[in-house]
């Protein structure tokens, strides 16, 4: 394995000699770093500091902006070269034991953004609550900045020794090999300590050279693994821990489990069976889960065939088989907690004959469905995560639209009945479940409040609305029908959790203040002289447009196929490999920009006026395949353009930088969609890669 030239005393821009392929080498290793640092550290951070599971995609912004930042300074300065191995231990410090520094539940500021659990803002003053908020994320996020200005340096360094297109091709191939190793880990379940120690072995050949360095990154993948607990999973989606109740001491089984979610409730295991509640009918929590799960047989008495999406550890499945349902299809997105409930649950109801088990996004199970139901229950499918980086969307937004309970409805067979559960109380939210399950069946719902704790709210639709009627619930349909219809959540701007148009101030003010940072850093370290150049602000705006190119894609693909890990990972893995395809084209055969750009646009207006709705119907080989082509020609011909830009560049890691810091700004832009929409994306991107033909052609 070739070493990368640095002397003992790390100082890392010193020129030496380096063979052709040692340089390739490190740079495709510098490049896997790039990218699979920037997926550790934002599930890590997700998972362990709540605000960044919804702060968007403030640190992938971060990662980008110290990337390009880092291959802009055409390497790394020797002092942050020497303070990365202490710098990044006191990043993952900070993740690692946030529980101990009373960083999980920091509390969000403002009230326009509807997040669960983080609305104990205690004594503080608003002026001291909102100093601490923006102070904690906006030093995290400068730290996040500062570990990847490192990682960009390092693979600027190699990039300005190859050709461009050669050294591009190697940059994606090691980003590519970056998301497979993390997916990888992912699909393994496996724990923050072995993404750190993985990260960190394949950095020994940038840092082997200086015992110091080895030592603190040693302790950081121990930092990384002391917090590991018993009864602690990492699943694609979330940090879940499971904790037992203490059981009555003459019963044989557990009498139940918690479930918590990233530091956060999330559902119970509970046994309800007819045996245990007739002998401990006071027992807790069991007593006070027994009425919710009760409610829906109470409305229909012969379940039948029973749909239950969110399904979770099962508790929903157990009341159905309990009631007499023929047959139960479950569906569950995290295949964690769907284990932990197979295994653990008191009941056992996943191992049930009469039940079906789908690993699946409820929206996208609603659309291959072909059986019909007595009854769909949707369980407490509360989000307490974003779909993914690159996205405002959280990941059950598309299960509450306007589409999504239309698709439901259809469903359901002439004398079915739908039951939704929901813990957000007599909010806005609550409201606007009401009101769009009123437009989707034709009819208002009946709304019971359920109890205090979750603020739990039950709504019926369906045959079971207009037969039965529940008293010991309160019901509160007619709080909802006397106010004013508000927004509905749609396909279109599927955004349940916004109490109105607009990027919410907790989203805003950190995002304002952190490219007001980006700015003053850019500046004083480069200069903007540099966007000066008409070829390197002719990459920007393509980074720029690259990745709200990629949020459209994400969300798209989501909307198709659902919103699950798989969806992400495979869209961002085909952004990269379109985008090595091109850059092969290129380098094989030599082009103009006249044809990609034509074929950009053409591909990017069609996206705006073409129902992608279409392909819900058609079989699953030529849905993926006509979702591929109008998903992924935009890509190629994107990365036609820039290959061929990126071909005549002076310097190479100082172009591919100012593209990343481009990314920075796309990823800004994307927050936009919150007031305007998921079409939005496509108007924005059409808008800045004309300006990105416009600043062309006026320097030909």
């Amino acid at each position: 394995m070739p070493k990368p030239d640095y002397p003992t005393d790390m100082q890392p821009n010193e020129p030496a000699t380096q063979s052709p392929s040692g340089t390739a080498w490190l740079l495709f290793l510098g490049s896997f770093l790039a990218l699979y640092f920037e997926l550790v550290i934002i599930r890590y951070l997700s998972a362990e500091i709540r605000v960044f599971a919804y702060l968007k995609n403030l640190p992938l912004i971060a990662s980008f902006l110290g990337i390009g930042l880092g291959m802009v300074l055409g390497g790394v300065r020797p002092r942050l070269y020497r303070a990365f191995p202490a710098l990044a231990l006191v990043l993952f410090f900070l993740i690692a034991f946030a529980n101990r520094l009373h960083l999980v539940h920091l509390p969000m500021p403002w009230g326009d953004y509807f997040v669960f659990h983080m609305f104990k803002r205690g004594s503080w003053s608003p002026l001291l609550l909102a100093l601490l908020y923006l102070g904690v994320t906006l030093g995290i996020l400068a730290l996040v900045v500062a570990f990847f200005m490192v990682l960009g340096g390092l693979l600027g360094e190699q990039l300005a020794r190859m050709q461009p297109l050669q050294g591009y091709s190697v940059n994606l191939a090691g980003s590519l090999a970056g998301i497979a190793v993390f997916t990888l880990l992912s699909v393994l379940s496996l724990p923050p300590v072995v993404w750190t120690l993985g990260g960190f072995a394949a950095a020994l050949p940038f840092f082997a050279r200086s015992r110091s360095a080895l030592v603190l990154l040693a302790l950081t993948v121990v930092v990384s693994g002391a917090t590991l607990q018993v009864h602690t999973y990492w699943s694609p989606y979330y940090r879940i821990q499971m904790v037992s109740f203490p059981s009555p001491p003459d019963w044989p089984r557990p009498a139940g489990y918690q479930i918590n979610v990233n530091h956060d409730f999330h559902q119970r295991m509970v046994d309800l069976s007819p045996d245990f509640v007739a002998k401990y009918p006071n027992f807790e929590p069991n007593a006070s889960s027994l009425p919710s799960y009760e409610l829906p047989y109470r409305l229909v008495a012969n379940p039948g065939y029973v749909l239950i999406v969110g399904a979770g550890t099962g508790n929903d499945v157990a009341a159905a088989l309990r009631h007499g349902a023929t047959h139960v299809d479950a569906v569950e997105i995290d295949p964690m907690i769907n284990h932990l409930g197979r295994k653990h649950h008191p009941e056992q109801p996943y191992s049930s004959p009469q039940v079906t088990t789908y690993i699946d996004d409820a929206r996208a199970f609603f659309k291959k469905s072909q059986n019909k139901y007595d009854v769909i229950i949707f369980g407490y499918l509360d989000s307490h995560t974003l779909l993914t980086s690159f996205s405002s969307l959280r990941l059950d937004n598309y299960v509450y639209t306007l589409e999504s309970f239309q698709e439901a409805r259809n469903l359901l067979k002439p004398n079915g009945s739908m039951v939704l559960a929901f813990g957000s109380g007599h909010g806005f939210v609550s409201k606007r479940l009401f009101d769009t399950l009123t437009q989707a069946f034709g009819i208002a719902p009946l709304a019971y409040f359920t109890g205090k704790e979750g603020e739990g709210v039950v709504f019926v639709e369906g045959y079971a609305r207009q037969t039965v009627s529940i008293h010991d619930f309160p019901e509160i349909s007619q709080e909802f029908a006397a106010q004013p219809r508000g927004l509905l959540a749609t396909d279109r701007w599927p955004f349940l959790y916004l109490a109105r148009r607009t990027i919410p101030n907790s989203i805003l003010w950190v995002l304002l203040l952190f490219l007001i940072g980006a700015y003053v850093l850019v500046d004083g370290s480069v200069g903007l002289r540099g966007l000066g150049r008409r070829e390197h602000m002719h990459l920007f705006l393509l980074g720029a447009g690259f990745l709200l190119l990629e949020t459209k894609a994400v969300t798209e693909l989501s909307l198709l196929f659902g919103s699950t890990w798989i969806v992400n990972a495979v869209v961002i893995g085909a952004f990269l490999t379109m985008a090595l395809a091109a850059n092969a084209l290129v380098i094989k055969k030599p082009m103009s920009r006249v044809f990609p750009y034509l074929g950009l646009f053409v591909c990017l207006v069609l996206d705006l006026v073409f129902p992608f709705s279409i392909l819900d119907s058609l079989p699953t080989v030529l849905k993926v395949l006509g979702s591929g082509v109008l998903v992924g020609l935009p890509v190629f011909f994107s990365g036609l353009i820039f290959s061929r830009s990126f071909r005549d560049v002076s310097r190479p890691a100082e172009g591919l930088g100012f593209n990343l810091v481009g990314a920075v700004v796309g990823g800004a832009l994307e927050n936009a969609v919150m007031i305007g929409g998921i079409p939005l994306l496509g108007l924005m991107a059409i808008a800045i890669y004309a300006m990105s033909a416009f600043v062309l052609k006026r320097s030909a």
